[in-house]
């Protein structure tokens, strides 16, 4: 679909930061993890239907939201896993097999996708934009690495990557008074240890005030 091409890489980089900050908080068996098998997942379920979207959320923040539950689950099953490394080899196979067909699905999406797929998003970033942002977002991770996982969340998601509070209040089944307590908190942290010039430093902060 549309949207999925021109979205796809911003959606892999968010799980990428989720994978790579949750293993460094010490959930090791995220390591075994990769995005592709995350996005993969998070795919499939969109479309089976088997976990019904609300009625009033977006494709994008819907996927956000399926993809940190299969992180969830993939994480579950690779602590399980650690005991039986060859099933767990073979219950990896079984799913990039399936996947694959996943992916062809999602390209001639059902009836139910497809108005959302054709929704040009305004939120695509140039390569250049892309490059500068990974510095930032690597910088604003060092600044929130002692921040709480729910606080450096919400605040890359709602400064990095664009999301409404009420769109994060989804992706993170959180409450908006929570989301914004959260930015918030971030906020304040980020003040004191973003190691970046004065100017973007206040960029940021100023922006994360209007949540």
């Amino acid at each position: 679909g549309i949207w999925l091409n021109a979205n796809l890489e911003q959606l892999k980089r968010f799980v990428e930061r989720e994978l790579r900050f949750r293993a460094n908080s010490g959930q090791l068996s995220l390591q075994q993890i990769t995005a592709e098998e995350v996005i993969d997942e998070a795919i499939a379920n969109a479309l089976d239907g088997r976990t019904e979207k609300p009625e009033k959320v977006t494709l994008e923040p819907w996927l956000y939201f399926l993809a940190r539950a299969a992180i969830d689950r993939l994480a579950q099953q690779a602590r399980g896993d650690e005991q039986q490394v060859g099933l767990a080899s073979s219950v990896r196979g079984e799913q990039a097999s399936g996947s694959d067909e996943a992916m062809l699905q999602f390209h001639h999406p059902d009836e139910m996708l497809t108005n959302e797929n054709l929704i040009a998003d305004g939120r695509t970033a140039t390569p250049e934009e892309i490059a500068a942002n990974d510095e930032v977002v690597a910088m604003v991770e060092m600044a929130l690495r002692h921040a709480r996982h729910e606080d450096r969340e919400a605040f890359i998601l709602f400064t990095m990557d664009g999301f409404t509070v009420q769109e994060i209040a989804v992706i993170t089944e959180r409450k908006q008074e929570e989301v914004r307590a959260s930015i918030a908190s971030a906020r304040e942290q980020l003040r004191k240890a973003l190691p970046v010039t004065e100017q973007l430093r206040n960029k940021l902060i100023e922006h994360s005030k209007s949540a």
